[in-house]
């Protein structure tokens, strides 16, 4: 076998140009306690727990918010409906009595009689045109007929019983 053999150069070491100072003095090494290690896991498992129940409460607390606000919201807007309906009732009504059969049948039950030429009065002058009687047979109010007899009542919201078309239908 052959050896071979690794050359080795010798170590260079820096030359020292200024020597060190004797009076430098050294640190002094001081011995220090060991680190504590650990804890208990008590404290931080406790933190995680409060954070949880806490978060669970205030989504309980959240969830009953919005069902009372939804029960609320539907009461209210039961609430609306009705008053549409009843809105919608006396607008029928105020319709139904402001027709001319229905005013006239207040009119007559208020004493009021049909005039036949009625009377105008000139705003300029302040002098009345015309005379205004009432008409032949309505001077006295207990002559009259009952409003029931003398107007029929009005069919304006009823269902007609027959339809008669517009005349222009199957002929």
């Amino acid at each position: 076998m052959a050896s071979t053999t690794a050359v080795r150069a010798a170590a260079v070491r820096p030359a020292r140009t200024a020597p060190r100072p004797a009076s430098a003095p050294r640190p002094r090494l001081t011995i220090l306690s060991r680190p504590r290690t650990a804890g208990s896991p008590l404290p931080f498992t406790a933190l995680c727990t409060l954070i949880v129940v806490a978060t669970l409460a205030t989504l309980l607390y959240l969830n009953i918010q919005m069902s009372d606000t939804s029960y609320e919201i539907t009461r209210l807007q039961s609430q609306s409906q009705s008053l549409t309906q009843e809105k919608q009732a006396l607008a029928e009504t105020n319709e139904r009595l402001g027709t001319p059969q229905e005013l006239e049948r207040q009119a007559r039950e208020l004493g009021m009689v049909p005039v036949s030429e009625p009377a105008y009065i000139d705003l300029s002058t302040g002098k009345v045109l015309g005379e205004s009687t009432p008409t032949a047979g309505d001077a006295a109010v207990a002559d009259t007929p009952s409003a029931s007899s003398a107007v029929p009542p009005a069919e304006i919201y009823d269902q007609p019983s027959s339809y008669h078309g517009m005349g222009n239908e199957g002929d």
